[in-house]
């Protein structure tokens, strides 16, 4: 079976026309062919037909997002599978992504914000209860209607529990502006994690700006997991701002413990600042007035990080060590008490090892192999109490291979449907430790694997 226009899904859904596209998959206005209404269809792509990682993704997304019932989630109505073709059904809501609200630097003032914020602090909330944890809460998964009221859509990486985990071995999956620290250090996402997004989301429409940039999507998973969160503007109102930091605390302990907590919180601070928390209608953003052809994508939802745990040096193949083709390798010096953060795989969407993933087998099998760009010299000292952060100048040439978005170019009043995920490549780096200075490291032999 191939999607397009006219094709029946389940001999109910009729597809109409292309809302939005992505690596793994499309999405389309639909037609219930029993109810009449119209709604959103997400189908696997033709040529992942079959491909069952991709299916299995498919299936979760469905299971988890269907597990929630909640007036400010979008609602998954229906899934199934035809000839290797795996679809989902789900509301399809009238409004604008949160994104369009903020391009530009603009900002939403706070009598508008808190009730944006209340209502995707109970999405969260109701998602927790049902074990489910979001894992990509960012500005354009946050639908916003014309009468004020929001839905929390994609729930296509999110995780319950016991979850089988379809990501490779040590891969982050998120988008980094909104990472969480602990997600960035690969640890197990919780729905604290989900709010310390909200956090990020919530400092960015007071004070117009993220509070963590970087060069690269690496740079700002760093920043989450080692840089202060940096003072809110003097215009936005200190009872905002407190709850604002709250939900930035970098220990997930130290945050609302729950989504329920949370409303509390914003509630308290609406009430100090003498604003209603009712839903109510937002001025249409900049971005609905321009062409739908000049919009920019959304963040990407893929696997960035991979954590290390050892900063054991292996020796490779000289084969094994060369960068692909037309890429500059990216090295990474990681020290201070974060010096097991992650091996990075910038905006890789493979959730099967790729090529440039060497297997480890053995008593080190639990170990992520660290993949060098560069011939490693045969004797490795080792690290100790390592205190800054540094950036070590590549010696390689070439220029990095630009990186595929997996976020969706959706167009009009109804981007408001889950991003399907892409599939781009993985790009190896290598993970060197920089030396304490001044004191002496005696020599240590090469363990080789």
């Amino acid at each position: 079976m191939t999607s397009g226009a006219g094709r029946v899904l389940g001999g109910r859904y009729t597809l109409l026309t292309p809302i939005a596209q992505g690596g793994m998959g499309e999405v389309w206005k639909a037609r219930d062919r029993v109810s009449g209404h119209i709604v959103a269809a997400k189908v696997l792509r033709p040529e992942l037909a079959g491909e069952e990682l991709s299916l299995s993704r498919l299936r979760l997304e469905a299971r988890n997002s269907m597990s929630i019932s909640h007036p400010n989630i979008a609602n998954t109505q229906d899934s199934g599978e035809e000839d290797g073709i795996g679809w989902i059904i789900m509301e399809l809501v009238d409004g604008y992504p949160l994104t369009d609200y903020l391009r530009g630097g603009s900002r939403i003032e706070p009598e508008y914000l808190i009730p944006i914020l209340i209502q995707v602090a109970m999405a969260l909330g109701a998602a927790a209860r049902a074990g489910v944890v979001h894992r990509d809460i960012k500005p354009a998964n946050i639908i916003v209607r014309p009468d004020g009221m929001v839905k929390l859509t994609d729930f296509g990486i999110s995780r319950t529990r016991n979850q089988v985990n379809l990501t490779a071995a040590g891969m982050v999956m998120g988008t980094a502006q909104y990472l969480p620290p602990e997600q960035a250090m690969g640890e197990l996402a919780t729905p604290t994690g989900d709010l310390y997004a909200l956090g990020v989301i919530a400092y960015e429409a007071a004070a117009g700006r993220r509070p963590f940039t970087g060069e690269t999507q690496v740079d700002i998973a760093f920043a989450h997991v080692n840089d202060p969160v940096p003072p809110l503007p003097d215009f936005v109102p200190e009872p905002l701002a407190d709850v604002i930091l709250h939900l930035l605390e970098k220990d997930p302990a130290k945050r609302p413990e729950s989504g329920s907590a949370a409303v509390r919180e914003i509630a308290g601070a609406a009430k100090a600042m003498g604003i209603s928390v009712a839903p109510r209608p937002l001025p249409l953003p900049k971005a609905a007035q321009r062409p739908a052809e000049t919009r920019t994508p959304v963040q990407p939802s893929v696997p960035i990080l991979a954590p290390v745990r050892h900063l054991t040096r292996r020796t490779l193949p000289d084969e094994m060590l060369q960068p692909p083709s037309g890429l500059t390798p990216r090295v990474r010096a990681i020290t201070g008490r974060h010096a097991a953060v992650p091996r990075i795989i910038d905006e890789a969407t493979t959730i099967a090892p790729s090529s440039s993933m060497i297997p480890i087998t053995g008593r080190h099998a639990t170990v992520p192999r660290i993949i060098d760009e560069a011939p490693a010299p045969p004797v490795q000292r080792p690290v100790s109490a390592p205190t800054r952060v540094r950036r070590i100048r590549p010696d390689a040439t070439g220029e990095h291979a630009p990186a595929s978005s997996s976020s969706l170019t959706s167009t009009g009043r109804h981007a408001a449907v889950p991003q399907p995920e892409s599939a781009q490549a993985s790009i190896p780096t290598r993970i060197v430790a920089a030396r304490p200075a001044p004191q002496a490291i005696p020599e240590a032999p090469t363990t080789r694997h």
